[in-house]
Parts: C-alpha cells; structure tokens; sequence
C-alpha cells in the first residue's frame, strides 16, 4: 500500500479528532467497584498524538507488488489530516458491560513522511533508491471498529479487573501517485513500474480479541490507574495494544487522565502478499471520562 503506506498513518492520525469518543479507551476506566446496580454510561472525548511506522504493500497494474514505508512524527500527523472523527462509548450494568469504538480518518500524506521500498514480480524485490523518488501523494481513508463484551472477574475498595472478549475489523482504501526520475525495468528490460502512475487499496480485515481492563486505586486517595490490553488475530496475524494512565475526578460525573497507548497490526504475510504487513502507533494519550 503505497497508498496503503498512508493506511497506518491515517489510522494514527484519527488521534486528532476533538470529538472522539472511545469504547476501548472508555473501557479502561470503567466504574469503580461497589457502583449502583442498573445501567451506566461512559462516554470519552480524547486526543492521541502517536508516531507511527508502517510497511505496507500495494497491487501494481502491471501485476507486481509495490512496497512501501512510513514514519509520521505528531507534528505531521496535524498538518496532513483531512478529517477524523472518533466515537465510542460503554454501557454497564453491574459486572457486565458492553463497549464500541468507530474510528474514521482521511489523510493526505506526502514523500517528507514515506517512500517506496521496492517492486517484486515474484523472484525477488527490485529496491527502489530514494534519489529515485520525486514524489509520492496518497489519499487514504481508514476505519477501525470494536465492539466487546466484558464481566467483572475481580473488584474490591482496591478497584477492578474485567475481562473482555469482541470483534475487530479495519478497513483501508487508499490511493497512491508516485512520480519518479526514470522507469524502473525488470531483468528483461521490460517495464516494472513506469516513472509515474498510481496503485490502489481496498480492503478489510476482521480480528477476534480478548484481553482484561480495570483501574487500580491509590488508598486514601481520588487519584487512580485505568489500563487497558487486548490481543487477537484472524484476517491478520496478530493485533494487540496496551494502555496505562493516571486519572483524577474532577466532578461527580467525570474524571480526567494522561497515559501512554500503544497499538499494532502485524500481518506476517509472505513475499509477494499485498495490504497491511505491519504498523505500529505509540504515544501519549488524554482523555476526558464522561458517566451518565
């Protein structure tokens, strides 16, 4: 996805959206222990500014592979977002819960922030040197949904483990123009990728995940510690992510928090194989907690 490059930085720069709303994040500081019975909701505005690496992979029209990598700074992820929107949110009724998360993002990316790595028609890639490269545009966008279920396995004055089991899916279409000084040829002086063109990706992956949530609570003290992990796999090999935050009431109805959220789709695929190979999101993370 050279295109698809954009993929992993599209999904991280939904981090920008101020209206976001996350059932993820919101689960990792769901009610304390001892809440009333009956039903409870969560609701998280939150921003994320992570650094993401990717490499990716995208269908060429003359039936090659075209590889590609990314790596966006935060800084890059605020100039280069056309639109991202967040939105999550949990229900609870005593140790049962349920949550979602949709994110959406549209992203244009530039050669500053990824480059193309190589073009394989099956024997072996053909590497593409970056004084090569006079540019590269792709316009991406990129959804992740979540859906879970979770039961309260333990909780106490101390404050709560629950334990969660849903669906992942990811969705990518992105299309990417490149420009380059010269054609790139095979070993037969045929035309592997011509000088300018694009290629284009289309596609959605579904994970199962499980993982565990709660908050731990410092004694005699408003102040607490939400996390967050989940891990699965299905359409891609493996996918995971783990938050960790501090977190203070500010009202009866909602608390405030700053932690650090980690995220990764790893595909694992063999040469040749075309859509996400692997993208890693990392960085500081801040939301605020509604209860209704």
């Amino acid at each position: 996805m050279g295109n698809t490059m954009r993929l992993a930085a599209a999904l991280c720069a939904f981090v920008l959206a101020p209206l976001a709303a996350r059932a993820q994040v919101v689960s990792l500081a769901p009610q304390p222990a001892g809440a009333p019975q009956g039903w409870t909701f969560d609701i998280a505005p939150y921003a994320w500014l992570p650094t993401v690496n990717a490499q990716l992979a995208a269908p060429t029209p003359r039936g090659g592979v075209l590889d590609a990598s990314i790596s966006v700074k935060p800084i890059d992820l605020v100039r280069h977002i056309n639109f991202g929107t967040l939105v999550g949110a949990e229900a609870r009724n005593g140790p049962f819960s349920i949550m979602t998360d949709l994110i959406y993002l549209n992203e244009s990316l530039t050669t500053s922030n990824s480059h193309l790595s190589s073009i394989n028609f099956g024997p072996g890639p053909i590497y593409i040197p970056r004084s090569l490269q006079l540019n590269t545009g792709t316009r991406l966008a990129a959804t992740v949904w979540t859906a879970a279920g979770g039961y309260t396995l333990l909780d106490g004055d101390w404050g709560n483990i629950d334990a969660l089991e849903g669906v992942q899916l990811l969705g990518i279409n992105s299309t990417t123009n490149h420009g380059l000084r010269l054609d790139i040829y095979l070993p037969n002086r045929t035309i592997a990728l011509a000088r300018h063109g694009s290629v284009n990706i289309n596609q959605t992956y579904a994970e199962g995940i499980g993982g565990l949530t709660g908050r731990v609570n410092i004694p005699g003290s408003k102040v607490f510690f939400p996390f967050y992990i989940d891990a699965g796999g299905g359409s891609l090999a493996f996918t995971w992510q783990a938050y960790a935050a501090i977190a203070y009431p500010i009202t009866t109805w909602g608390d405030v928090s700053v932690g650090y959220r980690y995220l990764r789709f790893e595909n694992g695929g063999s040469s040749g194989s075309t859509g996400l190979l692997d993208t890693s999101m990392s960085g500081v993370i801040s939301a605020l907690n509604i209860r209704f």
